[in-house]
């Protein structure tokens, strides 16, 4: 079930407050990719809303939502649990098309959020298909059989399309879907060819034991900052770009030791406009902090936001999502009573807590107005 609200989230207080859901736009204002942006800023000050909002509809699925809608021309897209997209009309609230992916079973808990590029709807399936369809009629346009799930938000520029698999196979694509190249973690970092799903192929491709330095899942959305792409591939963070026809790495982007120096997993990644990566990381008892990565001329520098630092022995609870960005004030959520929502600016050791419910979302930052998704 997803429920529409006529605006599109939130409750305000001059980048403070906090409330619920998600909805449909007016037919001018277009949201075409999770976070807005392919940066994954939740950057968007030439918006706002009105409150308080109202319900306008509940319109039924046949699964929960586990991804975020799209709006665009007019049209609210949505991906439900078991991979059916639906397409609804903003004004009318009529549906328009719904189109069931293959995959049985195995299509089930669907993570990946929608995208709309040009005339195009994209996004994966936990079954292992990634789609593009014709926005405007839900016809398939081409479906790639990528062979493991595919749990990352696809991400868009202004002539490509990009997504990574479980597995940390990266696709560049054409709006229209046709491949451009792929990229394979496993193969040109972790130097393994075999299957990377068998624990007995690992064995005998070590001789011995696997570790942590053999991670290799993307189960983390990617982010795009101009050709760069930020992909948060096993325990490291990646810096890859695109050179047309092909991706080269140009870093490795490792979290410094801090409560051990194993690889920490990632919970969520944006860039700000000066292309500074944003990772919220936890390893060991849920010790964690957002860390500042940066890539410039080849040199990668490391810092990390004051007073997002958690731990077993420390107060405070761990986010687990991506952050928000304006300027240099760093916005996130945490599922913390009383604390969810809150602003980190340079020169404090602790953030301003801006009040709402806990949350496991990423925030939306609008002209004057913060907007959290919870649950309550």
């Amino acid at each position: 079930m997803i429920y529409l609200l006529r605006e599109l989230f939130v409750t305000a207080i001059r980048l403070a407050a906090a409330c619920a859901v998600v909805g449909a736009a007016q037919a001018a204002e277009n949201w075409t990719q999770f976070q807005y942006d392919s940066r994954h800023s939740g950057n968007v000050p030439q918006r706002a809303v009105a409150t308080p909002l109202r319900l306008v509809a509940a319109l039924p699925t046949t699964d929960a939502i586990f991804t975020a809608p799209v709006v665009a021309d007019g049209r609210v897209f949505v991906v439900d649990g078991s991979g059916v997209a639906f397409c609804w009309d903003a004004q009318s609230l009529r549906p328009v098309w719904k189109f069931a992916t293959r995959g049985g079973k195995a299509n089930c808990n669907n993570a990946s959020s929608p995208l709309v590029a040009g005339q195009y709807l994209h996004f994966g399936t936990m079954a292992g298909s990634y789609y593009v369809l014709d926005a405007a009629t839900g016809r398939v346009l081409r479906e790639i059989r990528c062979g493991e799930p595919i749990f990352s938000t696809p991400v868009a520029t202004d002539d490509r399309v990009y997504f990574a698999t479980l597995g940390s196979r990266v696709y560049a694509l054409q709006v229209d879907g046709t491949p451009v190249w792929t990229w394979d973690f496993v193969r040109e970092v972790l130097k393994f060819d075999g299957d990377r799903y068998s624990g007995q192929a690992w064995c005998k491709h070590k001789n011995g034991r696997t570790t942590w330095r053999d991670q290799f899942c993307c189960s983390r959305d990617i982010a795009v900052y101009g050709n760069m792409l930020a992909v948060p591939a096993g325990g490291e963070l990646l810096f890859l770009e695109d050179t047309g026809s092909r991706a080269e790495l140009r870093g490795l982007g490792t979290v410094p030791r801090y409560a051990g120096s194993e690889s920490p997993a990632t919970f969520g990644i944006s860039i700000d406009e000066s292309g500074a990566v944003y990772r919220q990381w936890h390893r060991r008892d849920n010790t964690g902090r957002v860390e500042i990565l940066r890539l410039r001329d080849g040199k990668l520098s490391t810092d990390y936001v004051r007073g997002t630092v958690v731990g077993a022995s420390l107060p405070g609870l761990l986010g687990v999502c991506s952050v928000s960005l304006r300027g240099q004030d760093v916005y996130r959520c945490r599922p913390e009573a009383d604390f969810a929502f809150c602003r980190h600016r340079p020169g404090q050791d602790q953030p301003e807590s801006l009040g709402g419910y806990p949350s496991i979302c990423p925030p939306v930052l609008l002209r004057d107005q913060g907007a959290v998704s919870y649950t309550h």
